[in-house]
């Protein structure tokens, strides 16, 4: 394999050698292998950083060539840096040769795996676990009980003794017994990188239920680790529920908004409070950046390439415009409906209408805490004052009386 930039070559794998040099390629993925322009997993015989980031930290053997002409991974990579996530990985798109024919652009992207300097940090007694519907091409996994048609199955470690099946078992088990019975999960799983991979999902508007990844991480087995979701992964069906939740929300985690135990909902509620500021306008200026950078011009140029080879008709300049306009709606989608799931008057986002929120509502009237219009502004007018806090003292007394 070689990897060209500007007719200068960047990286030559040389022939292979096993466990010396070169490099193995096979087709990935499940749904998308049936496709005639397939996704490719690599695998360097010697460790390497394919993106050329000059930092030894970041060799790998592993990497992903993904299709993402609609920018689709991009877009979902950026919102998952914007929520903060475990994780980010890095990419470059790249132009496919193999074997003298060229098979259009592709994503260059790090694979998701375990490796404490540059990928998913996990101690070596820990567990990557993904929650999916393909459970049943694995030798091992797990059996959920939520009722998505999903069960786990393991990434790392790559071979399960009868010692880490029966801890990763009996915790699963314990989580989910927990979560079921609407006691505190959050002993079991990081109850906030949860609801930001559900929020994550439901602001790119993920269609697609059962083949969007869901990954979680138990660091180790001190007894003190939770299941914690690393990143955002898989975004074939983005844009596809406009004006409703996305299928991650309403149908795989339906559990926790159903449940009595409000912890995940309030997490939920606290990410968008937390994120949401200018989240639409901040990927505006993403899009319009990558359309203006060496990058852009490639994607661009590069398009004309996809289209010849694949026979499309997919116009770059409008994609990215698009992908950039979705967010204006989904935003203001978004913001009214979280606030649903809020009782009115929960100025302060504990479940609750209580003498807190009253308080809360007193400190954003005297500026002692930001001003937060889509809990505080009670009575629709666009700010918050001494109206919004009689309308709270109504919701109060009718609720007392």
């Amino acid at each position: 394999m070689v990897l060209r930039e500007n007719g200068q070559v960047r990286y030559d794998s040389g022939d292979y050698i096993e466990g010396a040099k070169g490099m193995t390629v096979r087709i990935r993925g499940n749904t998308s292998a049936y496709a005639d322009k397939k996704p490719y997993k690599l695998h360097l015989e010697d460790k390497s950083d394919l993106l050329q980031r000059n930092n030894p930290n970041y060799r790998e053997k592993d990497w992903l060539l993904l299709r993402d002409e609609y920018l689709a991974a991009m877009q979902g990579f950026e919102v998952n840096r914007l929520l903060e996530m475990m994780w980010t990985p890095g990419y470059k798109y790249v132009n496919l040769v193999m074997n003298g024919e060229y098979l259009g652009m592709y994503m260059l992207v790090e694979s998701v795996k375990r490796n404490s300097s540059c990928r998913i940090p996990i101690a070596k007694d820990g567990f990557l676990v993904e929650y999916d519907s393909y459970w049943w091409v694995e030798d091992y996994y797990v059996r959920s009980k939520l009722g998505t048609g999903r069960h786990y199955s393991f990434k790392y470690p790559d071979e399960l003794t009868s010692a880490d099946k029966t801890y990763i078992s009996t915790f699963l088990k314990s989580y989910e017994a927990s979560v079921l019975e609407g006691g505190d999960y959050s002993e079991y799983l990081d109850v906030e990188s949860l609801a930001k991979w559900c929020l994550g999902e439901d602001i790119v508007g993920t269609s697609d239920a059962g083949g969007v990844n869901l990954y979680f991480v138990l660091n180790d087995r001190s007894g003190s680790s939770r299941l914690t979701v690393p990143l955002m992964w898989d975004f074939d069906s983005s844009e596809n529920n406009r004006d409703r939740w996305s299928r991650p929300h309403s149908v795989l985690l339906k559990t926790f908004f159903r449940s009595d135990n409000r912890d995940f909902v309030d997490a939920y509620i606290a990410a968008w409070e937390r994120y949401s500021y200018n989240i639409d306008l901040k990927m505006l200026a993403f899009f319009q950046n990558f359309y203006d950078s060496p990058q852009g011009e490639g994607y661009m140029n590069s398009m004309e390439l996809e289209n010849q080879r694949w026979n499309t008709f997919l116009e770059a300049a409008i994609i990215i415009s698009d992908r950039g306009v979705w967010f204006l709606d989904r935003k203001e989608w978004l913001d009214k409906n979280i606030a649903k799931l809020n009782p009115r008057g929960d100025v302060s986002i504990d479940g609750t209408v209580d003498i807190d929120d009253v308080n809360t509502l007193i400190n954003m009237l005297v500026r002692k805490a930001r001003p937060n219009l889509r809990v505080g502004d009670l009575n629709g007018d666009g700010s918050i004052d001494v109206d919004d806090l009689n309308v709270l003292l109504n919701i109060l007394v009718h609720k007392e009386s």
